[in-house]
């Protein structure tokens, strides 16, 4: 993926969307469900504490738990946490080279964050939005993804496949949005496939940072991360789960200010 490299004073002016813009959630799910999950919890903190070595970041973060968590690991870093939705928040024209949403963009409003995106970035600027899909809809089901299939049809019953790709995978729908108005170029879409080997201690805690299982009754979410800490245990105390994680890049475009 090209993005712009830093300024001659060696710094990226970056901007980060939270995780949980737009919501009402209190963050008290986000700090419940830290996690080693790729840009979730822990390791998106430590993910914006390597961009902080060549980067002054603003972190644009609703929920009070989250933004907090900001503050106190990166305290020696010129990092910005500003406490708000992104559609409320205060910030300069045109004084950012990158804006990126990791895992956050389907909680803005759309039409409304696409223009403010474009106004905030300087000429050259670069928009970056990307989640992760936990289990590949193009791979094969799995002996651990069928063994999930029962909890979920107990516990969350309206959550089942409905023959469509999953969100972060509906690239019309994104790349249509991010073009909105003309204000961005062409978007780039990377699909990136991986795996990820999980214990049943890691995959409860995965499983307990979803929004879908965090807001569970607390039995129902109880019994719903027993099963699928149990799951990897039946299957040989591991096993590697698929990913995809989509990524849309693209570039404001330099007749619109």
């Amino acid at each position: 993926m090209v993005m712009p490299g830093p300024d001659p004073a060696g710094t990226v002016r970056t901007m980060a969307l939270g995780s949980a813009a737009g919501t009402s959630r209190s963050g008290a799910t986000a700090a419940r469900g830290l996690s080693p999950t790729p840009m979730h919890g822990d390791e998106m903190v430590d993910r914006i504490g390597i961009a902080l070595q060549r980067a002054n970041v603003t972190a644009v973060e609703p929920g009070d738990a989250f933004a907090e968590l900001l503050r106190q690991r990166h305290a020696d870093y010129p990092l910005r946490v500003l406490q708000t939705n992104f559609e409320h928040a205060d910030l300069p024209a045109a004084s950012f080279d990158l804006a990126v949403a990791a895992t956050s963009w389907h909680w803005v409003d759309g039409p409304v964050a696409v223009p403010k995106v474009a106004r905030l970035l300087r000429t050259g600027g670069w928009l970056a939005v990307w989640w992760t899909v936990f289990g590949d809809p193009e791979q094969p089901l799995t002996p651990f993804r069928a063994a999930l299939d029962p909890l979920y049809t107990r516990y969350l019953p309206t959550e089942r496949d409905d023959g469509r790709p999953p969100a972060p995978l509906r690239t019309e729908q994104w790349t249509t949005q991010l073009r909105a108005g003309d204000w961005f170029g062409p978007v780039s879409v990377e699909m990136i496939r991986w795996t990820q080997t999980l214990t049943p201690q890691s995959a409860r805690g995965l499983w307990a940072t979803f929004p879908n299982v965090a807001e569970l009754d607390p039995p129902a979410r109880d019994a719903f991360l027993d099963g699928v800490g149990q799951a990897v245990t039946d299957l040989g105390e591991t096993v590697d789960d698929s990913r995809v994680t989509a990524v849309y890049y693209t570039q404001k475009t330099a007749h619109r200010t």
